[in-house]
């Protein structure tokens, strides 16, 4: 089992590489045909390369400063290690310092040299002479150093046109029982109901930040690839943790009262810069409703009330690691995060493969969604017995409460 998930592992990392490759190709020549119908930063990126088509730069989500550097989230489909220049401007868009030297490392970030508190925007470009318009350039996000949050939550990219309504409410309730204080959610694509709830998280309570996802990626892992590297860039010096996973992955304690925050503090030692926690599939066999009806409907249809029948743990797959197992990290002592792992930790930190008997993954799975069970069943029967298990009794009430509350601060029903 370990010998068949490590060698798949190794294959499927060799294509990842390899269709990078051919993406930067693709890049250089120019041969895509981005689709700027969906994202409105993609729209203002495309009117500009039109105009700039022999050499312009890339989009920027972020750029994020501390002590001694400034890290950018750089939309791009150019490889590690390519070389790029770090451009610095000030309040008045005046190009302020010397152009630096600098390379896509890891994937997706640039790293600049913090040079004035001057410095207002940054831009990232192939060359180091030039004007940059300001559609290329990027605000510096400066934190709060004496604030930090402790837990924070990062979800994959949004998109496809099935209803996340209720899968949105459930986790981000789930995870506010469990510690989590803030939500940052990558939208790709999303129905009118869905984002109407998300917005009233973030302007209502404050709780979630929306950030668009630039469409000029074909597949799903590079979308979450950018997502994942200028989230962790995001919460590097505002949070200490921050949990990676998809909204239909619910991490659970099997503690009974024990919150993923309280094993985090008490639970951790040093020399940890990570948390592995093990898959259990729960079989969900109808799609969720595709709008909000009454409060029966919500008990009715909620994932952790209505599924039940799971997987035992993915485990050992590769090196003694989960298979696709997800990650809480700490933020200060990872330098990459991939999707399912860690890519590159600082000054030699570990993960924690965590024993699913303290702490595993309830993942809710659409059976047929994208011929799920079609595609994986051979590898997902190697999982069994099938068993019927249950979301905690303890959070189970006060999960339901909470997820009615926020649906009636939106819709206000009439009980």
């Amino acid at each position: 089992m370990s010998d068949i998930c490590s060698t798949q592992s190794k294959i499927s990392i060799l294509l990842f590489l390899a269709f990078l490759a051919i993406l930067s190709v693709l890049y250089s020549i120019q041969v895509f045909d981005y689709d700027s119908t969906i994202s409105g930063i993609s729209s203002i990126y495309l009117e500009n390369v039109r105009k700039f088509k022999e050499s312009y730069p890339p989009m920027l989500i972020g750029a994020y400063e501390s002590d001694n550097r400034i890290s950018v989230s750089v939309a791009a489909l150019k490889p590690i290690g390519f070389t790029v220049y770090c451009r610095y401007f000030d309040k008045n868009g005046t190009e302020h310092e010397k152009p630096m030297k600098a390379f896509i490392y890891p994937l997706f970030v640039v790293i600049c040299d913090k040079k004035s508190t001057e410095t207002h925007r940054v831009a990232i470009t192939d060359g180091s002479i030039g004007d940059v318009p300001e559609q290329f350039q990027v605000e510096v996000t400066r934190w709060n150093e004496n604030y930090k949050r402790f837990l924070t939550h990062c979800s994959a990219p949004i998109f496809g046109k099935e209803p996340k309504w209720l899968h949105l409410v459930e986790m981000i309730e789930h995870y506010k029982l469990q510690g989590v204080s803030k939500f940052y959610f990558y939208v790709r694509e999303i129905e009118l109901n869905d984002m109407f709830l998300l917005k009233h998280y973030a302007i209502k309570r404050e709780e979630v930040e929306l950030i668009d996802i630039p469409s000029i990626y074909f597949d799903a892992v590079s979308q979450q690839l950018l997502a994942i590297a200028d989230c962790h860039l995001r919460n590097r010096l505002s949070a200490n943790w921050t949990i990676f996973s998809d909204i239909d992955e619910r991490l659970v304690m099997t503690e009974e009262k024990e919150t993923i925050r309280d094993f985090l503090q008490e639970s951790i030692n040093v020399e940890y810069g990570a948390v592995m926690f093990a898959q259990r599939w729960i079989f969900k066999y109808e799609k969720l409703p595709e709008k909000f009806i009454n409060y029966q409907q919500v008990m009715e249809e909620m994932p952790t009330r209505k599924w039940s029948l799971t997987t035992q743990p993915a485990v050992n797959c590769t090196d003694g690691k989960h298979c696709w197992g997800k990650m809480i990290i700490n933020n200060q002592k990872v330098l990459q995060m991939l999707v399912h792992d860690v890519g590159e930790y600082e000054n030699g930190y570990v993960p924690l493969i965590l024993d699913p008997e303290v702490g595993y993954i309830r993942h809710y799975r659409d059976m047929n969604m994208g011929k799920w069970w079609e595609r994986n069943r051979g590898a997902i029967e190697r999982y069994q017995p099938f068993t019927n298990t249950t979301y905690s009794p303890y959070f189970g009430s006060q999960l339901l409460s909470n997820v009615l509350q926020v649906l009636h601060e939106i819709y206000k029903p009439q009980r």
